[in-house]
Formats: C-alpha cells, structure tokens, sequence
C-alpha cells in the first residue's frame, strides 16, 4: 500500500517536473522568436524611418517667422517690469464661465481685463456657411443635431444668451459669423485663436480665400485644428498663415485599453508628431492637455522651434504654476480666477 502511494507522489512530480519544463521550453522559444523577429524587423524599421525623415525634407513647410508670432502673442502695452507677455492667458471661447461662450459680450469682457488672446470655435453650416459657435452651445438647448446639419437661418434665430447660466446678465445676442468677427477685428489689436472641431473641403476652401484676401486674417487671426493634413494644405497656399496643432488628450482612443496606456506608445507617436509632422506642416503652437504636460515634454516641443500651450487651467494655483514654474501660455474658460499678481480689472 506504501508502496503504491509513494509510487503515485512520484509519477505527480515528474508530471509537475515535465510541465514546467515544457512551460520554460516554450518560454525560452518564445523570446528567441520575438529576438529573432527583432533582429530582423528593427534594421528595417530604422531604415523606413531614416528615409521618411529624409522624404520630409522635401515637403516640409517654412513655419512663419518667430517675430510675426511673438508681435501676435505680446502686445507692447502688456511689457511690465519683471513680467514675461507670452505667459499671460488664452481666454477659451471669450471666457465660457464669464460670459455666453463665443460671444461679443465675452470679447468685450476680455478686452476690458487688458486680455487679447481669445479663442474661439469656427463652425460650418450646412449650407456653407462658417459660423463662431460650438456644438455644446446646441447641447444645452437640448438640440442634438450637428452644427453642420442646421442651416444658417437657423442660427439667425438662435440667442446664444438665452443659454448660458449667466445670460441674463447680458443683452440678447445672436451667433456671430466669420464675416461679422473679421469686421470686428479691423479696428482692434485682439489675437483670436480660430479652433476649428470640423474640418471639410468647404471650411478649408473659406480659410485659404479669406486669409489670401485679408491682411486681417494673417495679422490677427491664427487658425487651429487637430488634423495636420488640413493644416498642410491650407499652409501650402498661405505660407504666412500661423498655425497651431490641437492635440486630443490620447491621440491612441480608438485602440485597445491596454495599448492606450502604454507609456512606450504614448512616447513613439509623441517623437512622431514633434520630430516630423510638426517641422513638415510648419505649425508654430501646439495645444496639449494638461494630463499630457510636463517640464520634459515642453522642453521637447519648444526644441523643434513650436510654442506648447496647455489646456484647459481653471485653477488659480495651476495658473500660478504655469505662469512662474513652467512658463508657459495656458487656455483657460475663466478670467475671474487669474492671480492678481498678473490681472487687475480695469474701472470702468
């Protein structure tokens, strides 16, 4: 009976024993497969690489002089002792906590806090029309449908005022146009931010007629978006077009959870869009989420020649930081939170 037990134990272990050898056969062949398909594949890639790098040089695209974008970032009467201009705030959609968002009331407010960096949405409608709004505007009237499946009229009809938590406060006003802002700016020194969240063969064709015929627009305006083609092909007719690239908070959504968080990844596609998507479409700024942003990372950018901005700073402490620590512009929904340390309120 001891016999037969102890003979049992026995043919388990070397059943164990048999099973985790053939695990550590299947291990080690496993990974001098994957070194073998290394050894392979990475000369080949680095080459891919090297020629694409050399392919970029030929199509790549002059940014515009660094004067015209520092004459847009800083104006002459915001140069104090001891203060750096390009710090200061952009003000997104003319201040949406302050004022009904993309509004000539929410300019007005910027302008009378001495804030002239405004960005604002640029919609299209869906008889071709280019229009200052954004879709969450539709959303907080309940109306689902996009902006460019409503057509102008509607808009004409729509009170941005009768919207926004604060509207009372400000006289009813409706959607402002394309054509209607560049009036506007004809008679003000204000840096508008043009993001554009839809892109399509008729906006792009309103841009490129828009800034060949109006000195107000490469003067005033600087045109963004999160699509480098259609940055490469505006900036192929209008080379004097400051432009800057709006960078999603992961550029890796529509892949699998567990290839989204990979820092490797994050890192590669980062390398890519610095080191040969920005010098070839020649954009000046690049708007990066502030889960994104770091000290090495603005470093990173601001070495190929492209000013970072981060997104989106509310908080007064956060603002101190990006404004004394890491030096560098930020957009923000809200002027009323600005350390007093830059913003004082003019009397009106």
């Amino acid at each position: 009976m001891y016999l037969a037990t102890i003979v049992k134990v026995c043919k388990m272990l070397f059943q164990l024993f048999w099973f985790l050898a053939t695990c550590c056969a299947f291990v080690v062949n496993a990974l001098w497969l994957c070194c073998n398909i290394a050894s392979v594949s990475i000369p080949w890639l680095m080459l891919v690489f090297f020629l694409v790098c050399i392919a970029s040089k030929f199509v790549k695209l002059k940014a515009p002089d660094d004067d015209l974008i520092l004459s847009m970032l800083a104006k002459s009467d915001k140069v104090r002792e001891g203060s750096e201009p390009l710090h200061w705030p952009i003000v997104n959609r003319g201040g949406g906590f302050d004022a009904p968002e993309n509004s000539l009331a929410g300019f007005n407010n910027c302008l009378a806090q001495r804030c002239q960096n405004i960005l604002l949405d640029l919609s299209i409608t869906s008889d071709g029309h280019a229009i200052i709004f954004h879709k969450s505007t539709l959303e907080k009237a309940n109306i689902n449908d996009p902006v460019a499946q409503l057509p102008l009229s509607f808009f004409d009809k729509f009170t941005i005022t009768d919207h926004h938590p604060l509207g009372q406060l400000f006289q009813p006003e409706k959607v402002l146009t394309f054509e209607k802002l560049l009036k506007h700016l004809e008679s003000s020194e204000v840096t508008v931010f043009l993001l554009a969240s839809q892109i399509n063969s008729r906006l792009l064709d309103i841009i490129r007629e828009t800034a060949t015929k109006s000195t107000t627009f490469t003067k005033r305006i600087i045109f963004c978006c999160s699509s480098p083609l259609a940055i490469y092909q505006i900036r192929q007719q209008c080379p004097d077009l400051v432009c800057g690239l709006w960078m999603e908070k992961s550029c890796l959504l529509r892949l699998p959870h567990y290839l989204n968080t990979s820092t490797i990844l994050l890192s590669i596609l980062g390398a890519v869009y610095r080191n040969i998507v920005a010098p070839v479409i020649g954009i000046s700024l690049v708007f990066v989420h502030k889960d994104e942003f770091n000290a090495q990372i603005s470093t990173l950018w601001k070495n190929v020649g492209v000013r970072p901005i981060v997104y989106t700073i509310n908080s007064p402490n956060e603002k101190r930081y990006f404004q004394q620590v890491t030096k560098t512009l930020y957009l923000t929904d809200s002027l009323r939170s600005e350390p007093q340390l830059i913003f004082k309120t003019k009397a009106i």
